[in-house]
């Protein structure tokens, strides 16, 4: 069957029509993709950071280059700045010495100076006890010094290490007793003699004392 001619070129026309419109339309969707990857690509590059210049640090021993300061803006002229480099440490000056005289010692100065006068160990003083109550201690080591302080039973004194080079003879009521006078310190602070038969290194009682 033969189709009429005004028939075949409305199915032509229409079939141009619908090609024309799928051309368009694929235009369209293909100019929105690349605007929108331009879009993405644009946002990426603004907050994208600027790039800095790596700084190195030198090396012991070694003077530190000067090292260029990248302070470029988005938009503005690239500007480059210097640091300035420490200044040389100042030379101590040389001691003068004086011919016929030493050299004074250099002071360093990662010492402390201590004003401070160092500290002396004290004597070591043996303990004693008083073995006769009523026990006198005297300004010189006999019987004729004068009496300083009374001593209690028992009541504890330093010996200073010193004694007389005599010896003598005391009766203490029930018995005589040959000794030295012995120096000692009481506890009032006051040093005297004593008869060396009325202390002991241990608390005890002195037996033929009236």
């Amino acid at each position: 069957m033969k189709l009429p001619r005004a028939e075949s070129l409305i199915i032509l026309v229409f079939f141009g029509c619908v090609a024309l419109w799928g051309i368009s339309k694929c235009s369209s969707r293909r100019s929105d993709l690349v605007r929108r990857v331009r879009e993405v690509t644009d946002e990426d590059g603004e907050d994208r950071p600027v790039r800095r210049d790596t700084i190195r640090l030198p090396a012991a021993g070694t003077q530190p280059a000067q090292t260029p300061v990248n302070t470029q803006m988005p938009g503005q002229q690239a500007v480059s700045t210097t640091a300035p480099a420490p200044a040389p440490a100042s030379a101590t000056p040389a001691p003068v010495v004086i011919p016929g005289t030493k050299p004074a010692r250099p002071t360093i100065s990662n010492q402390t100076q201590s004003t401070t006068p160092p500290t002396t160990t004290g004597t070591k003083y043996s303990t004693l006890y008083v073995t006769i109550d009523g026990l006198k201690v005297r300004k010189q080591p006999n019987l004729k010094g004068e009496v300083l302080e009374t001593l209690e039973l028992y009541e504890q004194v330093s010996f200073l290490n010193q004694k007389s080079e005599k010896v003598e003879e005391i009766s203490l009521g029930l018995e005589k007793v040959t000794d030295h006078w012995v120096k000692i310190r009481t506890k009032s602070g006051k040093d005297g003699w004593v008869f060396g038969a009325g202390v002991h290194y241990y608390k005890m009682k002195r037996k033929g004392v009236m």
